[in-house]
């Protein structure tokens, strides 16, 4: 906390939400690209992947967001569906982050697949979260 440095705008967890939703979508996007010959020459590395994992959940704090926005905007009879897409948006990214630590060579086409479907897995679980919002909390 720099006190020369003003701080910034208090984001509502919502938004934290589809920020990191936005980003799934972005690797999603990259990796199925490659996959497909859309865009050469360009190489994802498993360390990129674990690396943009950790700095993804470490900035974003998605976990925290994630259960702020259940304990605090989601209605409760929506709850507990919240709690299990909150739970596989997070073994979803565990699972991106532990199995490209496994890889030490370049990726197969297989394992870009199977990276673009756990990021997409990611942003539907997270969209599918902000959508169990209260009407009211999804104005803000």
């Amino acid at each position: 906390n720099n006190p020369n440095i003003p701080a910034g705008p208090e984001e509502k967890s919502g938004l934290v939400v589809l920020r990191v939703a936005e980003v799934a979508q972005f690797q999603e996007k990259i990796l199925r690209a490659i996959l497909n010959g859309e865009i050469k020459d360009v190489v994802v590395t498993p360390q990129q992947l674990v690396f943009g994992t950790q700095i993804l959940l470490r900035n974003s704090n998605v976990a925290g967001n994630m259960k702020m926005m259940i304990d605090d905007e989601i209605p409760r009879s929506r709850q507990r569906q919240a709690r299990i897409r909150a739970a596989n948006t997070m073994n979803a990214l565990q699972k991106i982050s532990s199995n490209a630590a496994k890889i030490e060579r370049e990726m197969s086409p297989a394992e870009y697949e199977e990276f673009a479907n756990l990021y997409r897995l990611v942003r539907v679980e997270l969209n599918g979260l902000y959508e169990l919002l209260a009407e009211k909390e999804r104005e803000k």
